[in-house]
C-alpha cells in the first residue's frame, strides 16, 4: 500500500502542471515555426518560384536546435505554479486545482487556431517590413544595395527576436 500514497499527487498536482506546460507548448512550436516557415512561402512570390531558398541551412538547423528551444528548456526546468512548500494548501486544494484546466482548457481549437493566425501575420508583418526597408536602402560605404544574403540575415534576425519577444509576453 505504500507505493500508492503518491499517487493522488501525481495524478492531480504533477498532471495539472504537465498538462499546462504540454499545452503551451504544443501552441508555441507550431506558432513559432509557422512564424519561420510563412517567410518561405513569401519569399516564393518575391523569387517567382525560383527554387531559391531565402534563409541558409544552418540557420534553418540552428532554429530549432539552439535558439527557439532552449527558453523552453529554462522555462521547464524553473515553472511550477505550486510549490512543496506551499504544504496544506495544496493538499487541500488539490482536487480544485485541475478543475481549473478542465472548465477553461489552455489546448483547444480556438487557441490553436489562434496561434496559427498570430503566426501568419506576425510572419507577414516581419517579412514585408524587411523587404520594404531594404528595397533601395544602401548597407555599405561602397553603395551597395542589399543582396539576398543580407536580407536572409535580417528576416532570421527578425524572426528571432519576435519569437523571443513573443515568448517572454506569453510566459509571464
Amino acid at each position: 500500500m505504500g507505493e500508492f500514497k503518491f499517487l493522488r499527487r501525481l495524478l492531480f498536482f504533477h498532471g495539472r502542471i504537465n498538462y499546462a506546460r504540454v499545452s503551451e507548448t504544443i501552441i508555441y512550436f507550431f506558432y513559432k515555426n509557422f512564424v519561420f516557415t510563412i517567410n518561405h512561402f513569401y519569399f516564393v512570390f518575391l523569387s517567382l518560384a525560383s527554387g531559391q531558398t531565402l534563409i541558409d541551412d544552418w540557420f534553418i538547423s540552428l532554429y530549432n536546435l539552439i535558439f527557439t528551444a532552449f527558453p523552453l528548456g529554462v522555462r521547464a526546468c524553473a515553472d511550477q505554479d505550486l510549490r512543496d512548500e506551499d504544504g496544506e494548501v495544496v493538499k487541500t486544494l488539490t482536487p480544485f486545482i485541475y478543475l481549473e484546466n478542465r472548465e477553461n482548457p489552455i489546448f483547444n481549437i480556438p487557441q490553436f487556431g489562434l496561434g496559427l493566425l498570430r503566426g501568419i501575420v506576425h510572419g507577414l508583418l516581419n517579412f514585408l517590413i524587411v523587404y520594404f526597408s531594404l528595397l533601395e536602402t544602401i548597407v555599405d560605404i561602397e553603395g551597395n544595395t542589399a543582396d539576398l544574403w543580407f536580407m536572409s540575415v535580417d528576416i532570421y534576425t527578425a524572426i528571432i527576436l519576435v519569437i523571443y519577444r513573443n515568448n517572454i509576453d506569453r510566459f509571464n
